[in-house]
């Protein structure tokens, strides 16, 4: 494997290093997540440089660069504590060039480039998180028409996008899932927006669907492939929450690492103290397999070779890692670290989000188990 960029890959990494030494970006970033408010205007500019093409085709106006680049874009973000996690759909067209129809694809192709948040799926209910067999939402035929009617919760960016894709079963037959490509202007949906510990600039909400009118084209997808094509989707998140936290992650280290080198206490500098070495010691093995490990499961994805173990594996060890890091790096820092706004401590708190959001660390341990005994099955 060589994850060496080319001459197009590197020169789209260091226009996004120009743009984030060109302002103040931490400033703007403390703010919205005060506020919990959705960064626009620095997604804009991301797209601006191109972030929402690196992975759709050619044929579609895209750069095509692959999921190695991407990761890449993600590891100098996270060098400087950006809020990558509201990043996840813009560049994600796989699955709605895939499944959807071609008016579903014009409708989020028309957003590419505003920085504008465009779809997320809509899975998680009341009682139905881990076991998505669970879920209650039904859609029903009616006079010509398709009705959704269910509780969706815990969905991400649902305040803000125009579209859902919305998994429900048919009311006539449980067992039948399918997925459905929600206009959220529709009459019938209701978003109340949640507050979190993280993950504040993104967008987490109820949605209620009461008697939402659909017609037959609103079907994403296959009727009945549903569940299984919305599972298809967790590997993908799961590595993007993986090297978003990585990069945090290495913000988090970089930045205690530099402080421990100026602060003194007891005559010198405190890098020097033995038991802040070790921490800086497990820091380093950390954050360099966290590397290791989200590059080769993008070259996985890029070749076609990523497995749901894989993904699994990458979201529980990077999640976990991360948030080990990011906390022996405030320990290091002391005071300063949980005192006024400094980014460690938003870092911190979305780091904890992530070890339940996009699939909680006890699913990602039983789908690795269930992917490495499978493959010695025989």
């Amino acid at each position: 494997m060589d994850f060496t960029l080319n001459d197009e890959q590197q020169l789209l990494v260091d226009n996004v290093r120009e743009l984030m030494q060109r302002e103040n970006w931490e400033a703007y970033f403390a703010e919205c997540d005060r506020t919990h408010t959705y960064p626009e205007r620095w997604v804009k500019a991301l797209c601006d440089l191109g972030f929402d093409l690196i992975m759709l085709p050619e044929e579609h106006g895209g750069l095509n660069l692959g999921l190695v680049t991407l990761t890449a874009v993600y590891e100098e973000l996270g060098r400087w504590g950006a809020p990558t996690y509201v990043l996840y759909q813009l560049p994600c067209f796989d699955t709605i060039l895939r499944e959807g129809t071609q008016e579903q694809i014009d409708k989020v192709l028309d957003y590419v480039g505003t920085g504008k948040q465009i779809w997320n799926s809509a899975c998680t209910e009341p009682g139905a998180g881990s076991d998505v067999g669970s879920l209650q939402t039904t859609y029903t035929r009616r006079d010509g028409k398709i009705y959704l009617n269910g509780h969706k919760t815990f969905i991400t960016s649902s305040a803000h996008v125009p579209f859902l894709v919305v998994m429900a079963r048919s009311a006539e037959d449980p067992g039948c899932f399918t997925e459905f490509f929600l206009d959220m202007s529709l009459p019938g949906v209701r978003v109340e927006p949640l507050d979190k510990l993280g993950l504040r600039m993104d967008s987490c909400s109820d949605v209620y669907l009461e008697n939402v009118e659909l017609s037959e084209s609103d079907i994403f997808g296959r009727e009945g492939n549903g569940f299984s094509r919305g599972v298809k989707d967790f590997d993908f998140e799961r590595f993007l929450v993986a090297a978003s936290d990585y990069g945090v992650a290495l913000s988090a280290f970089e930045d205690a690492a530099r402080y421990a080198n100026v602060r003194v206490q007891f005559g010198k500098p405190i890098g020097r103290f033995q038991l802040n070495q070790l921490k800086f010691a497990e820091m380093a093995i950390k954050v360099n397999a966290m590397k290791n490990m989200v590059y080769e499961a993008a070259w996985s994805y890029d070749t076609g070779e990523m497995t749901s173990a894989q993904a699994a594996m990458c979201k529980y060890y990077c999640v976990n890692a991360a948030f080990a890091v990011v906390d022996d790096a405030m320990q290091v820092m002391g005071g300063v670290s949980v005192a006024g706004d400094h980014r460690i401590q938003r870092i911190w708190r979305d780091l904890r989000v992530d070890r339940i959001s996009g699939g909680t660390d006890e699913m990602m341990i039983l789908t690795l188990a269930k992917g490495v005994l499978r493959q010695y099955a025989n």
